[in-house]
């Protein structure tokens, strides 16, 4: 079975078997309307449904029959492929995991044979450079020389291609995805490409022939899922093999799919619509699982189970730091180790939206506040309207950062901006109950021309005279002129970075990653002079402050508290950090599950500040405990005579 078969069969097992069920098909949507597109291509709009996931598109060319074209979360949608000479039709469905709804009302549409006065065209046919064959839905761009200016268009069944344009000169790219790109004519880079003059004639015909990229070899790759706590095989856990952030943003540059191909979205109990989802399945009784994927490719790889903590493969907790695995033969022991959820009930939600409330689909990522510093601890995908919800959250301070599959750039949860791309002006969450309404604003970042930046984020620590790769830092391309954001990338685990298909023009490159900052930010040109590419880019983070533990010399804490430890599972020791409002006589002690002292960290009389407390997993006597849970309890006793006692305790896990 192929990876596009697999990957459908075992997205409608999930859609069957999942709870998470609305109780009917929502009612077809109404007042469709087709009109012609600002650029070309023709627009449709409609009324939004109730109850509806998303929307999906039909079309009928000429005398042909209705077929499924798109689907799109939006109530909109974009049809370049439409072409003078023929008549189309549209209707549109709602869908949710019930079910399909009746069409909606038909809409038709007739392009005029010169539908732009005054413009001249560019037109010619894409097909595949092996057989000939033309290549239906490869994506056409067109750029004014200088690439301060590009419009998208799309070949039809028939290969063909056609953009309307105001007089002037441009270059012409062809990109197919499983196809190396192509300029115009026939060559690969864009100093090489052939200039097209539309100054006189009318029409000027732009043929491409793509070369396919090598065959896809298959692979397998096989490895274990097990109960962090007993070592234990997990059955039924989903494992899932995924594109990594950057492969799949390539994807929606070379096709215009935004969030990449339908067939490779999956929906899954709390962690939300993942996109780039290549292969999906669950283990077996042994917890063994066996992955198909392609080799010579990088994937990111995550395991799940409902009543554990998600994780991405090698412990990591977000789709920006996990390991991406070059995969070139059949491989096995990539193996995960789940941490069941916590027994608190608290949750986090909102929405990720842009300014005028629409709901973009994003990564979401969850820091909690630590001694550490800001460390991710949860990750999961909007639904796709934007909604998102964290669960078994225990009692703290965090943050919230998305990351959109779509044109947008990513940005910080601020209750009064919108597009916050720095942690310093995050809002921090406190968390003690069900908290809502955590809505993070994003703002576009279009890419419109074919220009490069890239290089690398190191990571120096303060102390060392040797830095080492940063992944997971946020890269942004800032236009010099409007201050706003062009285009960004997230550095990978080699600190590589590359942003793409910027216009020509002058950026600032400003990087953002928790609790580091940089010098300051580079300045960069892409313009003919340097062909358009910038290569050699290399930015250093350091840490704001030192990552050491102790008293912080904060102000003084209005309230007692007992954060979380951390680590948490530990082996063989984790540090608490606890705030004291006023002098008090604290006690801090370790128990055992059946209730018994195993060790005392504090009992003293202590003066108001935030301190931390490291247990090395010892009890009273200096043995090492076994693996297990473990609970720290905290009780502070003001001195005042007046002021009631504050009692806290916190589960651990000892896992070695």
């Amino acid at each position: 079975m192929n990876l596009k078969l697999q990957a459908f069969f075992v997205f409608v097992l999930i859609v069957v078997c999942t709870t998470l069920v609305s109780s009917q098909t929502p009612p077809a949507p109404t007042n469709l309307t087709a009109f012609p597109g600002l650029f070309g291509g023709v627009a449709l709009h409609w009324d939004s449904t109730s109850d509806a996931n998303g929307y999906f598109i039909y079309k009928a060319v000429d005398d042909s029959p209705f077929r499924r074209i798109a689907d799109t979360r939006h109530r909109e949608f974009l049809d370049w492929y439409v072409y003078p000479g023929h008549s189309y039709a549209y209707f549109v469905t709602a869908f949710n995991l019930s079910g399909e709804s009746s069409p909606s009302d038909t809409a038709t549409f007739t392009l005029d044979q010169n539908p732009h006065e005054g413009r001249k065209v560019i037109t010619g046919k894409v097909t595949d450079d092996s057989t000939g064959l033309p290549l239906r839905e490869a994506v056409v761009r067109v750029f004014s020389q200088g690439g301060l200016w590009s419009q998208a268009t799309h070949t039809d069944t028939g290969g063909v291609y056609w953009a309307a344009l105001d007089s002037g000169d441009y270059l012409v790219r062809a990109e197919k995805y499983g196809y190396f790109p192509e300029w115009f004519d026939n060559v690969h880079r864009v100093d090489s490409a052939t200039v097209i003059a539309l100054h006189q004639d009318t029409v000027v015909t732009a043929n491409f022939g793509l070369q396919p990229l090598p065959p896809l070899v298959p692979i397998t790759v096989t490895g274990t899922v097990t109960d962090s706590l007993n070592g234990q095989p997990l059955s039924n856990a989903f494992v899932l093999f995924l594109r990594p952030h950057r492969w799949l943003r390539e994807i929606e540059i070379l096709t215009g799919l935004f969030g990449g191909f339908p067939f490779e979205r999956i929906d899954l109990p709390e962690i939300g619509r993942l996109h780039g989802v290549v292969w999906i399945g669950r283990t077996d009784s042994s917890g063994n699982y066996s992955a198909h994927v392609v080799a010579g490719l990088r994937y990111i790889a995550l395991a799940f189970k409902p009543g554990f903590v998600p994780k991405f493969y090698d412990n990591k907790h977000t789709p920006l730091e996990a390991d991406r695995l070059f995969l070139t033969r059949d491989t096995s022991g990539i193996n995960f180790s789940l941490v069941p959820n916590p027994l608190a009930v608290n949750t986090l939600s909102g929405a990720v939206t842009d300014s005028n409330g629409t709901g973009i689909p994003s990564h979401v990522i969850l820091l909690r506040r630590t001694i550490l510093g800001r460390l991710p601890v949860r990750f999961r995908m909007t639904d796709s309207v934007g909604n998102y919800t964290f669960y078994h959250l225990t009692n703290g301070t965090f943050y919230v950062k998305a990351i959109p599959v779509e044109a947008y750039a990513p940005a910080w949860y601020s209750a009064a901006g919108c597009g916050v791309a720095n942690w310093h002006n995050a809002d921090s969450i406190q968390v003690t109950g069900d908290v809502s309404g955590i809505n993070i604003c994003v703002v576009p970042a279009p890419h419109g021309g074919f220009a490069r930046i890239a290089g690398e984020i190191s990571h120096n620590p303060g102390n060392l005279a040797q830095v080492s790769p940063a992944e997971g830092v946020t890269v942004y391309a800032i236009s010099n002129t409007t201050n706003q954001v062009v285009g960004y990338d997230v550095s990978e685990s080699d600190g590589s970075y590359s942003i793409e298909n910027l216009p020509a023009g002058t950026y600032n490159i400003v990087v953002d990653k928790e609790g580091y900052g940089s010098s300051s930010p580079p300045t960069y040109t892409v313009d003919q002079n340097n062909n358009y590419e910038v290569n050699n880019s290399s930015i250093i983070i350091t840490p704001e402050t030192p990552l050491s533990v102790g008293e912080n010399g904060q102000a003084v804490p209005r309230q007692f508290r007992l954060d979380q430890n951390y680590p948490n599972p530990f082996n063989p020791s984790t540090q608490v950090r606890y705030d004291v409002a006023k002098v008090s006589l604290v006690s801090m002690k370790i128990y055992n599950l059946i209730g018994q002292e195993v060790a005392v960290l504090v009992n003293n009389t202590v003066e108001p500040g935030t301190y931390t407390v490291r247990w090395n997993g010892r009890d009273g006597n200096g043995r090492l405990v076994g693996s297990g849970i473990y609970f720290v309890k905290f009780l502070a006793t003001p001195t005042d005579g007046y002021s009631s006692s504050y009692s806290q305790v916190r589960k651990m896990i000892m896992m070695k």
